[in-house]
């Protein structure tokens, strides 16, 4: 006589929910951040070098640091209230 198996399922990872897909949305603040960092970067390296003016510098590193706030926020919203 064979033993019965149990009907539980047990998983062992949660799934993560939230209203738009959070692995779509990791990845898209991914990109985003990376893009916004390249560009400050690259309008670093050219103030040094004085292409650009220092003016144009400040304002696009205080622009990165809101889109990565932001992107930051709507991810963790997206994840633990979505």
């Amino acid at each position: 006589m064979r033993p019965e198996e149990p009907d539980v399922t047990v998983e062992l990872k949660s799934k993560t929910r939230g209203v738009v897909n959070p692995t779509v949305v990791r990845w898209v603040a991914f990109v985003i951040i990376t893009v916004s960092l390249v560009v400050c970067t690259v309008l670093c390296v050219l103030a040094i070098w004085q292409f650009t003016e220092s003016d144009a510098v400040w304002r696009a590193i205080a622009t990165f640091i809101v889109v990565s706030i932001a992107t930051a926020i709507f991810t963790f919203v997206n994840e633990k209230l979505g």
